[in-house]
């Protein structure tokens, strides 16, 4: 089975116990990860295997991390050690009407020093049938953007399957630049994950009210922007609370067809690294050729089991997801 390649920025967590502040002498958990970094830890769990491309400085912390990586059993062989810092974020995590609050401390991380000179392309996609990166990636500035570019144009002559998982992070890319320069990363992609903020046009420079969207606004959206980028397979997501407090994961996909996932239930212990959790159980099913309401239920079920464990990424295998769509099949009967 050939290896599922990613590019993109390790990144330490940094959170309080007990729903506390950021503030001296708050006891914290660490957490290791980063989005393509949590979604190939997914994928070695559910038998996939992955390679990282990304960057580690030559540091005692550099090292932990890129042992954490190996415990993961992910292929490091292309990561580069260069740079001087690892990114960094840390979570207030919110309680009641109070909101998660997250700061970014990552500027001239590793990463941003990794230039196409010094890859060897040739090496770095041997036996790689699958490229997936994040418009976070795309959002650490235009060195990492040169690089990415480089690389989905040398992915594309090789037929290599490319994935895109939008991922907007307005605190690190206005609205405005992330739709100029998403949609210019997001025609390469054969499948992609989010429909924001993907442009429909030279005007369409605001954002799409997705959450107050009908169904069939949804629908016609994506159906616009899978003829516009021509992808294979679009996919969104929506996160709900019920009366009960309960967190309510649906899915949605346009392939050939329009297909909505079985709305999946639970109680939150962690919800960061949920969409990652999506986007993997939906590669995972992608790669493994099944139909698109398993590939979206498989997807939806993996990000509500993230919802249930702490940290950024997920040690589960496949029959512990599948356990979930059972449960939730028996609900619904």
């Amino acid at each position: 089975m050939t290896k599922v390649l990613f590019f993109g920025e390790p990144l330490i967590r940094i959170t309080p116990i007990d729903y506390q502040s950021v503030s001296n002498g708050t006891l914290s958990t660490l957490y290791y990860g980063g989005s393509e970094i949590n979604v190939a830890c997914n994928l070695q769990y559910l038998g996939l295997p992955t390679k990282v491309l990304t960057a580690l400085p030559k540091h005692d912390l550099g090292n932990r991390f890129l042992d954490f990586l190996k415990t993961r059993s992910i292929d490091t062989s292309a990561i580069c050690h260069i740079g001087d810092r690892i990114g960094t974020y840390y979570t207030e995590t919110g309680f009641g009407c109070r909101q998660t609050e997250v700061f970014y401390d990552r500027k001239h991380t590793s990463i941003c020093d990794i230039k196409p000179d010094i890859l060897d392309i040739d090496t770095l996609l041997q036996d790689v049938s699958h490229f997936h990166f994040s418009g976070i990636t795309i959002a650490l500035g235009e060195n990492v953007r040169t690089t990415l570019l480089f690389i989905l144009k040398e992915a594309k002559k090789r037929g290599i399957t490319i994935s895109i998982d939008l991922n907007l992070r307005t605190k690190l890319i206005s609205i405005l630049d992330a739709k100029k320069i998403f949609s210019t990363f997001a025609k390469y992609a054969d499948y992609c994950f989010g429909i924001e903020p993907l442009m429909m046009n030279e005007k369409d420079l605001t954002m799409f009210d997705r959450e107050n969207a009908s169904i069939a606004q949804l629908q016609d959206r994506m159906q616009q922007l899978k003829e516009i980028y021509q992808f294979k397979t679009i996919f969104h997501t929506q996160r709900s609370t019920d009366e009960n407090g309960q967190h309510i994961y649906k899915a949605y996909a346009l392939g050939d067809t329009f297909v909505e996932s079985t709305p999946m239930k639970t109680t939150i212990l962690d919800r960061i690294g949920s969409g990652d959790a999506f986007v993997s159980g939906a590669i995972y099913k992608l790669v493994t050729e099944s139909n698109l309401v398993d590939t979206l239920n498989f997807g939806a079920a993996s990000a509500s089991l993230k919802c249930t464990i702490y940290g950024d990424n997920m040690t589960k295998s496949v029959s512990d997801i599948e356990k979930i769509l059972v449960t939730h099949k028996d609900i619904i009967r």
